[in-house]
């Protein structure tokens, strides 16, 4: 296991120019793949038949054209998108949201293992005994996005983490890559809304690898304003936007003020200060004024 410091020439150069960069990676594997052009993979773990099919062939292609596929080793969409791109033989990146010495899901050790043996590389901000909590996971997407030159949505239901991330992206100034949904399919409810709202509609992985040789940059880290993310609306967690208007509360204050989960109120509190709606203090988060 290797550790790698902001300041070491190893650090990855997309990651030193996101809001709040990791300080500190634990790696395992091979470093060179930091510094790579990479495409990030994401979609829900409870997803269809048709979502893991489409993550490992946009995989495949993707990884047949030297391009690093970034996802964050949960099940479903993830899963597909690194077994994909192995099975080409091509190049991965696993961002965890625990310790490197705590694999999360338990039914991705042999992922992770098999990562490693084909010269991959998995990495995480968290020290190797850190177990999971859901604040990391969404502290992870930060990482998964940030690594890339685009995100590629496969799959994102309504209010979902993954829709979460690809704003995140945005913000970023990431290109956002989606593939489109029947109406009526739950699956879809979150990518055809990022399509609505100016995401690339992609059928095949030739359109994310033509816009990519279009960019006149693909190093660019211009950050979006908050304005222009889509989910700017504080009505979708009113509730924990609410409690915090007046003094400020930390995460198990607000689990009580509202009767929610911690896992609910973590994904709120990511949300808001996302979207610029609440800020965090030493006391805790606040309204933002």
């Amino acid at each position: 296991m290797k550790l790698i410091e902001f300041n070491s020439e190893k650090y990855p150069t997309f990651l030193k120019n996101i809001k709040d960069p990791p300080q500190q990676l634990y790696a395992e594997g091979n470093l060179e793949l930091l510094n790579t052009t990479s495409i990030s993979i994401i979609g829900s773990r409870a997803c269809s038949v048709s979502g893991i099919n489409a993550a490992k062939q946009f995989a495949k292609d993707l990884a047949s054209n030297e391009i690093t596929i970034v996802s964050g080793m949960a099940v479903g969409i993830d899963t597909a998108a690194h077994t994909g791109c192995l099975e080409v033989g091509g190049n991965t990146i696993a961002v965890l949201g625990s310790g490197l010495n705590r694999i999360f899901p338990k039914e991705n050790v042999k992922l992770y293992h098999e990562i490693i043996e084909n010269n991959g590389l998995v990495i995480s901000e968290y020290p190797p005994e850190t177990p999971k909590n859901s604040k990391q996971f969404l502290e992870r997407n930060r990482i998964v996005s940030g690594l890339s030159v685009g995100v590629l949505v496969i799959e994102a239901a309504h209010r979902s983490g993954t829709s979460v991330t690809a704003a995140l992206a945005k913000k970023q100034g990431k290109e956002i890559f989606c593939i489109p949904h029947e109406l009526n399919d739950k699956h879809g409810v979150g990518t055809n809304r990022l399509i609505k709202n100016g995401a690339h509609l992609v059928t095949c992985a030739d359109d994310i690898l033509n816009k990519l040789n279009n960019l006149e940059n693909v190093n660019r880290q211009e950050e979006e304003p908050f304005e222009q993310l889509e989910f700017c609306e504080p009505e979708q967690y009113l509730d924990v936007y609410n409690a915090l208007i007046g003094p400020p509360a930390n995460v198990d204050e607000l689990c009580e003020r509202i009767n929610k989960t911690a896992q609910y109120v973590n994904t709120a509190l990511f949300t808001l200060e996302l979207q610029g709606f609440i800020t965090k203090t030493q006391y805790g988060y606040q309204v933002k004024i």
